[in-house]
C-alpha cells in the first residue's frame, strides 16, 4: 500500500454529516458512511487509479476505500462543504462523482424487478471483490471470516456467485481482471532516435492519459539499467507500452522474454514499415500488440508475422502556438534523402540477378504509385516466374527494404524541385537539408533542426505545411495532426486514410505522386486567396481537434485496454 499523505482526497457532504475523518477501515466496514455528495481531489482520482469501470456496481464506493488509502477521506455538512470547496478552488482541483448507493432507495421507477435484482447481484460481485482485495485488512480487524459468511448468507442457492467468491478470494486471473483496471499504464521512454521525437510521443500520451484520470509511470531505457527492470515485473500494470522499442523483445538470461513476466497487455507503436523491424516481429512475446500509422502495416503483420496488429496512427499536441504570425509560406519538415539511385548502382555491381529485380521493382512501385510496396514485390516476384513461401518472400523482401525509403526520398526531392523551379520558397529544416545538393538554390530557405515544441512553433508561423508520406497508402502521421493543430493548411499526398477521413480542398489538400506538376499551382492558389487558406486551415484545425490529437489516441488506447482483456475467458 502506498505512504499515506496528509491531503484530503475526498469530501462527502451531507446535511446529517458531522465533522469526520474517515478510515479505509471504517469504509470497508460501513459503506452507509459514505452518503450525500462525493467530491474527490483530481490528484487523488489519478493516483489511486480512477473509477474501477470493470465493477457494475458501487464504483463510488470502491474508490473511496482505495482513497482512504492514500489520502484523507472527510464528511462535512453541507456549510462546511461548499466552504471547503470554495477554498479548495474545485472548480480546477475537483470533481464531483454523482452516486446512487442502493440502501437509498432511489432506483428509477421505470426499473423492472429484474434489473433491480441485477444491480443487488452486482453489488454483490462488488462485495466479494473487495473481500479478496483487502482479505489482510479485514483480517487483522477479526471480521474476514465473519464478512465471508455474511456474503455467502446472501448468496445462498445462488452456485455461480459462490463461484466468483472462491475466486475473488483465491486471487484468480478474474479477480485480477479487475484489480488490474486501477493499476498504471507503465510507459517506456529514452530513446533518442529520430530527433528524439518517440520520447517526445511518450510524453505526449502519458500526459493524455494523466488528464484523463489515468495513473502513468514511466521506464527511462536511457537512465535506468536494465536489471531495474526485474523489480516492475514483480508489479501490476494496466498495461505496457513503448514507441517502436526493442524491450519488449529482451530476455532473460533462460532465454524467457522478460515481459512474458508481466501479464497485462503490452502495446508497441510501430512507425516505420513493419518489414524494417522484421528481426524483432519474428519473435512473439506474450500478449504484445503492434499500433501502426497505416492500416496495410497492421494487416502485413498479421499475415506475415502472425501477430496481433491494429491501425492507430499519432496524434499531435492541442497546445496551440500563440505566436501564430503566419510569416513561412511553405514549410517541410521532412528529411533529404538521395532516393534510390546510389543504392541501385551498388547492387547492380555486386549482385547482377539482384539488379534485375530491384530494378524492376523500382520502376514498378513507379508505376503503380498505388500499390503497398509489399503488393508491388509480391507481383514483380511473379512476374519473374519465381514462387516463394511466405518466410522466403520476407526474407527476399526484407533484403530490398530500403528501395521504400529511397523511393519515398526520390518523390520529396521531386517535389521540392518543382516547387523551386515554380518560384515557391519552401523552409525546410535539419542537417540533411543543408548538406544536399539542393542547397544554394534560389528559394530554399534552411533552417536548423527543430524538435518538440520548436516543431510546434513552425507550424504555427506556417501559412502551409507540406507533408510527402514515407509511402502510407492507408495512413496518417503527426505532421500532418500538428500543423492542423497549429492552424496550417495542409497539403499532401493522399491516402486511403485520408480520402475516408478528410475532404479534398476542404480541410486539407490532396494530391497524386503521379501529378506532382500540379501542385505548385493548388499552392500558388492558396497563397493568393487568403480567405481560403484560412477556412481550409480553420476546418483542418477543428477536424483534428476533435479527432486526431494525443487525447483522442489515449482515449482509444484505454478502449483497446478494455476490449483485449475483456475478451479473455476469466470465468469458467
Amino acid at each position: 500500500m502506498e505512504e499515506k499523505t496528509e491531503l484530503t482526497g475526498a469530501i462527502c457532504i451531507s446535511e446529517n454529516h458531522l465533522k469526520a475523518e474517515l478510515s479505509l477501515e471504517e469504509i470497508l466496514l460501513d459503506e452507509r458512511l459514505v452518503q450525500g455528495d462525493i467530491w474527490v481531489l483530481k490528484e487523488a482520482f489519478r493516483a489511486v487509479g480512477g473509477l474501477n469501470y470493470r465493477l457494475k456496481a458501487k464504483r463510488e464506493y470502491e474508490l473511496l476505500i482505495r482513497i482512504a488509502g492514500v489520502y484523507k477521506v472527510r464528511l462535512l455538512n453541507r456549510e462546511d462543504g461548499i466552504r471547503f470547496l470554495q477554498q479548495e478552488n474545485a472548480d480546477e482541483a475537483w470533481i464531483q462523482l454523482k452516486t446512487v448507493m442502493p440502501w437509498e432507495g432511489e432506483m428509477k421507477a421505470e426499473k423492472t424487478a429484474g434489473k433491480e435484482a441485477g444491480e443487488i447481484e452486482e453489488g454483490l460481485k462488488t462485495d466479494c471483490y473487495l473481500l479478496g482485495r483487502y482479505r489482510q485488512e479485514l483480517t487483522a480487524m477479526n471480521v474476514f471470516d465473519d464478512a465471508v459468511l455474511g456474503i455467502l448468507s446472501l448468496c445462498a442457492q445462488k452456485e455461480a456467485l459462490t463461484e466468483y467468491l472462491k475466486k475473488m478470494i483465491a486471487q484468480t486471473d478474474a479477480f485480477y481482471y479487475i484489480y488490474d483496471c486501477t493499476q498504471p499504464v507503465l510507459i517506456y521512454t529514452g530513446c533518442d532516435l529520430c530527433y528524439n521525437i518517440l520520447d517526445t510521443f511518450s510524453a505526449q500520451l502519458g500526459n493524455a492519459l494523466e488528464k484523463l484520470g489515468q495513473k502513468v509511470m514511466y521506464f527511462n531505457l536511457a537512465k535506468q539499467s536494465f536489471k531495474e527492470i526485474s523489480s516492475y515485473v514483480k508489479r501490476r500494470f494496466k498495461a505496457v507500452i513503448g514507441m517502436q522499442t526493442n524491450m519488449f523483445y529482451a530476455k532473460w538470461e533462460t532465454g524467457r522474454f522478460v515481459h512474458d513476466d508481466m501479464p497485462g497487455p503490452k502495446y508497441n507503436f510501430l512507425f516505420d514499415h513493419p518489414i524494417m523491424l522484421k528481426n524483432y516481429l519474428d519473435q512473439k512475446p506474450y500478449r504484445l500488440y503492434s499500433l501502426t500509422p497505416d492500416g496495410n502495416y497492421a494487416k502485413f503483420i498479421e499475415k506475415y508475422f502472425e501477430s496481433p496488429a491494429r491501425f492507430l496512427p499519432p496524434g499531435g499536441e492541442d497546445d496551440f502556438s500563440e505566436a501564430n504570425r503566419k510569416d513561412y509560406e511553405v514549410v517541410f519538415l521532412g528529411s533529404y534523402g538521395e532516393g534510390p539511385l546510389e543504392n541501385l548502382k551498388f547492387v547492380r555491381k555486386t549482385d547482377r540477378q539482384r539488379g534485375y529485380l530491384v530494378n524492376r521493382y523500382i520502376l514498378y512501385m513507379r508505376k503503380y504509385l498505388e500499390k503497398t510496396p509489399e503488393q508491388a514485390f509480391e507481383e514483380v516476384l511473379t512476374s519473374f516466374g519465381r514462387t516463394c513461401s511466405k518466410k522466403e518472400l520476407i526474407a527476399l523482401f526484407h533484403q530490398e527494404r530500403w528501395v521504400i525509403t529511397e523511393l519515398a526520398n526520390y518523390y520529396r526531392n521531386k517535389l521540392i524541385k518543382i516547387l523551386l523551379e515554380m518560384g515557391i520558397a519552401v523552409h525546410v529544416f535539419g542537417k540533411t537539408w543543408k548538406e544536399c545538393p539542393m542547397q544554394g538554390r534560389p528559394g530554399l530557405i534552411w533552417h536548423p533542426a527543430v524538435y518538440g515544441k520548436d516543431a510546434l512553433n513552425v507550424y504555427a508561423r506556417a501559412k502551409i505545411s507540406l507533408n510527402v508520406m514515407r509511402w502510407h497508402k492507408d495512413g496518417f502521421t503527426e505532421r500532418i495532426a500538428n500543423a492542423m493543430l497549429q492552424k496550417a493548411a495542409v497539403v499532401t499526398d493522399r491516402t486511403t486514410y485520408l480520402e475516408e477521413n478528410f475532404v479534398d480542398g476542404k480541410d486539407i489538400i490532396l494530391f497524386d505522386l503521379g501529378h506532382l506538376q500540379e501542385v505548385p499551382n493548388r499552392i500558388k492558389n492558396l497563397l493568393a486567396c487568403e480567405e481560403k487558406r484560412k477556412q481550409i486551415a480553420k476546418n483542418g484545425y477543428e477536424k483534428a481537434l476533435a479527432a486526431h490529437t494525443w487525447k483522442s489516441r489515449a482515449a482509444k488506447i484505454l478502449e483497446m485496454i478494455e476490449e483485449d482483456e475483456t475478451n479473455r475467458d476469466f470465468w469458467s
